[in-house]
Formats: C-alpha cells, structure tokens, sequence
C-alpha cells in the first residue's frame, strides 16, 4: 500500500455536505418563523407548496412525489412517538 496517496474530498461528498448544511439552516429558519408566528401549520403549507412547486418544475411531478414520500417515511421512522407539530 502507497502511503504517499492523498485521498482529496470528492466534490459529489462536498455537495452533501453544503445541502445538509442548508437544510439545517432552512429548517432553523422555518422553525424559528413559526414560534415567532405562532402558526406551524400556515409555515409547512407555504414552506411546502413553495418546495412543491419548484421540485415540480425542476424534477418534474414523479421525482417531487418521490420526494415527498421519503420526507415523510423518514419523519415517521425517526420517533414514533414523538409530537412533530410541538415546536416548542
């Protein structure tokens, strides 16, 4: 085994890395609005009609469902037991 092999990031791994990064603040961002509103439910229906419609235009309308579904087989995996609507 050569020693002298530089493993540089692959750009596809720094892709990841800045979407997760956005995500995150996005999710922050969302959240933090609605505390301040006191409305979750009219900041995930306009969060997520924007998001719809834009997957829509840029995927198209198979690849947005596909999309949606796994956001929502991963939120109801990731604690079933939890309440999702308390933001608190």
């Amino acid at each position: 085994m050569n020693n002298n092999i530089i493993d540089f990031p692959s750009p596809i791994n720094l892709k990841k890395k800045e979407y997760v990064k956005i995500r995150d603040e996005i999710e922050r961002i969302l959240t933090s609005y609605a505390l301040e509103k006191d409305d979750l439910w009219a900041v995930a229906l306009a969060s997520g009609r924007f998001a719809s419609m834009t997957l829509e235009k840029i995927e198209g309308s198979e690849k947005a469902l596909e999309f949606f579904k796994n956001c929502i087989d991963t939120q109801e995996k990731s604690d079933l037991t939890s309440n999702s609507a308390d933001i608190s």
